[in-house]
């Protein structure tokens, strides 16, 4: 009997959700997110170039050292963010004064940009990285 029951609870329970599913996509008044837009704080390629270009953010690249010499975005400014002492160079930036990270794919820089944005940092990352900074053909400097 306690079976049933449960099973039958568990049943409206999923029901429910997906019901609300279904609203959230169909109703006006619940906004849907675009899986293919990037977040506010997550740039394609194009929308970091602009952000770039205001010249008001410090453009930080958190990759390795090895990677940063392979090629990086001219201008930017190299703090591992894998290096045992992260916590001790990233607390040496302004919290007053913008930042765009890239890595090379977007993961680092992601985890870096939330790392920043908990302590207070207004940051925003390259979701595609520095090898979709090279395919869109924007600068690269050695």
């Amino acid at each position: 009997m306690a079976s049933i029951r449960s099973s039958t609870v568990f049943s409206v329970f999923l029901l429910s959700i997906a019901s609300g599913c279904a609203e959230a996509q169909e109703g006006s008044d619940v906004p849907v997110v675009n899986a293919a837009q990037p977040m506010g704080s997550d740039l394609d390629a194009t929308s970091f170039k602009t952000e770039l270009e205001k010249g008001q953010a410090l453009l930080l690249d958190v990759r390795t050292p090895t990677e940063y010499a392979s090629g990086h975005i001219p201008g930017s400014v190299n703090l591992d963010w894998t290096a045992a002492e992260y916590e001790t160079q990233f607390a040496t930036l302004d919290p007053k004064t913008p930042i765009l990270l890239y890595c090379h794919s977007g993961g680092r820089s992601e985890q870096a940009r939330e790392y920043l944005e908990g302590r207070g940092y207004s940051a925003k990352h390259l979701t595609t990285g520095f090898v979709g900074w090279k395919r869109a053909g924007y600068p690269v400097e050695k």
